[in-house]
């Protein structure tokens, strides 16, 4: 417990690795950091996540029922470089990293993925997918912007007899699908409160990955309170 809480912390705080000293209930960096590696190798967040995401929706009726979901990314700002890093187009070229993130309509993250910021966001679209499907029992609607308009994209989800709800490039705004986006922002939001995600300093891609998926447990697990 004293890691975990250690963990919510020190992603929420953003402090540097070197401040994190141990004390009563709280852990050292080079603890966080060994238990980081051990959980990366074993799958235990993703896992946990998953998990997590059954819980949201607890009781037989609901666990059954498809889930609809909204697909979109942001991108962050990484000063030092490292792994996962790339020109952002949307930040005058200025080196950064991408959240792709894939949310039901009622605001739970069910899937998250990082990637360089000038990754376009229908490359990580498959793998967004299939770890979607393998948290939910079943996905009937998959609303996405015109980033993911792709006849590849819109066969995957057939073939997993979701719906696609994906704009058109060059269609006009105003088709609805502002009403779904806004909650994936609104999670957007929430995510980078904590300050080691939305100012990343990490070079290690597999420790901007234990941080992603946290605070998406970090966030169900305020949800499930919550009900």
């Amino acid at each position: 417990m004293d890691v975990l809480r250690t963990l919510e912390s020190f992603i929420r705080g953003g402090p540097q690795w070197d401040d994190l000293t141990a004390a009563p209930g709280r852990a050292c960096g080079s603890t966080l950091r060994r238990r980081l590696a051990q959980w990366s190798v074993q799958a235990v967040l993703a896992r946990a996540h998953r998990v997590l995401v059954r819980m949201a929706r607890s009781g037989p009726d609901a666990a059954a029922r498809a889930w609809d979901v909204v697909v979109d990314s942001c991108s962050v700002r990484a000063k030092r470089g490292g792994d996962l890093t790339g020109p952002n187009p949307t930040d005058r070229g200025k080196s950064g990293t991408k959240y792709h993130l894939v949310v039901s309509t009622d605001g739970l993250p069910v899937a998250a993925l990082p990637s360089a910021a000038n990754v376009p966001d229908t490359a990580l679209f498959a793998a967004l997918l299939q770890r979607a499907l393998v948290a939910c029992v079943a996905i009937a609607k998959l609303y996405a912007d015109a980033g993911y308009d792709s006849r590849a994209n819109r066969g995957l989800c057939l073939r997993d007899g979701i719906q696609p709800l994906i704009r058109n490039i060059g269609s006009p705004h105003g088709s609805g699908l502002g009403r779904v986006r806004s909650v994936i922002e609104r999670v957007n939001e929430r995510l980078l409160r904590y300050k080691r995600l939305d100012r990343r300093q990490d070079r290690s891609a597999d420790i901007i990955g234990s941080f992603l998926t946290s605070v998406c447990i970090f966030l169900l697990a305020e949800d499930i309170a919550e009900f």
